[in-house]
């Protein structure tokens, strides 16, 4: 009993033209893969160049900045409020972070380190608001005044 080929038999139905998309299929499924990491590319070039501060305030008035780029080692304060209310605040290398607070709820504290601009802390009870901003792009531009 001879036994027919059948992938012979399946190459014959399949055209010219559909080698063709195939192939351009194949091709298109590798382009997100070349926008992204183009993408991510300059985003990593814009980010060499920036600089970050850290910015505290207490009920909108600055108390506090501390530029994080290039910041090396460990940098502690504490901000005590007139009322008593007291927060200390490390810095170590990029990153803030509130470590110790005497408020009941402990948000603050439990936040742990940030490190990318845009990103904030904030004590409520306290209100605190420690945020990172950046002299390049986005809503977190600071104009480019960064102050230590």
């Amino acid at each position: 009993m001879k036994r027919p080929n059948t992938f012979k038999r399946y190459l014959k139905m399949i055209r010219p033209f559909d080698w063709i998309i195939v192939g351009g299929l194949f091709l298109a499924a590798f382009i997100p893969y070349l926008i992204f990491g183009i993408q991510e590319n300059q985003q990593q070039q814009e980010a060499s160049q920036r600089v970050l501060t850290a910015v505290v305030t207490h009920d909108g008035h600055e108390v506090y900045r501390k530029r994080l780029t290039g910041h090396t080692g460990t940098t502690q304060f504490t901000y005590r409020a007139k009322d008593g209310d007291w927060n200390k605040i490390e810095v170590q290398g990029a990153g803030i972070a509130i470590t110790e607070a005497n408020c009941q709820d402990q948000v603050c504290v439990r936040r742990g380190r940030i490190t990318k601009p845009g990103q904030t802390i904030v004590c409520l009870p306290h209100k605190l608001l420690i945020e990172i901003k950046s002299n390049k792009g986005g809503s977190n531009n600071t104009g480019g005044m960064v102050t230590e």
